[in-house]
């Protein structure tokens, strides 16, 4: 569960990565795992048609794992993580 300060930062970050078409490629998995370093929290948007909807749980999931991350929050199109 998303303690209510968390939800409110969570709610006030803007998104720093998104995703299109080209989809994930070792300079974007790159870039995250910098911002992670860097911040404590990441917004990431995957553009519209990038995903469906009975594949994206498992695609935030999978992101969270190549780096080093967990999946905070989840709503459509956008996911914010946390470092590990």
């Amino acid at each position: 569960m998303v303690d209510k300060r968390l939800k409110r930062e969570i709610r006030d970050l803007k998104v720093t990565v998104r995703i299109g078409h080209n989809g994930i490629k070792e300079s974007l998995l790159t870039e995250i795992i910098d911002q992670l370093s860097s911040r404590k929290l990441i917004k990431i948007k995957a553009n519209k048609g990038v995903l469906d909807a009975s594949s994206r749980k498992d695609f935030w999931s999978d992101l969270a794992k190549k780096t080093d991350s967990e999946v905070v929050d989840q709503i459509g199109n956008v996911a914010v993580f946390m470092k590990k």
